[in-house]
């Protein structure tokens, strides 16, 4: 397994949920219907919220899914 930083820009989210949809595991949509990352932290500094996590190629998969459906383009994998 590898290490990636997701990165999330909450605040520019359309609410498409296009993410959700293609990685239900990770993405869920919230009550104000934006995409809420789960297990993911708000970073104070730049207001992404930011997940550090270990993941297998079937869930980094699923996570460029994710970032490659969004219409925005609000998600980051590194």
């Amino acid at each position: 397994m590898k290490k990636f930083k997701i990165t999330y820009n909450r605040k520019n989210c359309i609410g498409a949920a296009s993410c959700a949809i293609v990685c239900p595991k990770f993405w869920k949509i919230a009550d104000d219907g934006k995409a809420d990352l789960l297990g993911s932290k708000k970073n104070p500094k730049n207001n992404n919220h930011e997940l550090n996590i270990e993941v297998n190629n079937e869930d980094l998969k699923s996570l460029r899914e994710a970032a490659a459906s969004c219409p925005v383009q609000v998600i980051k994998i590194e």
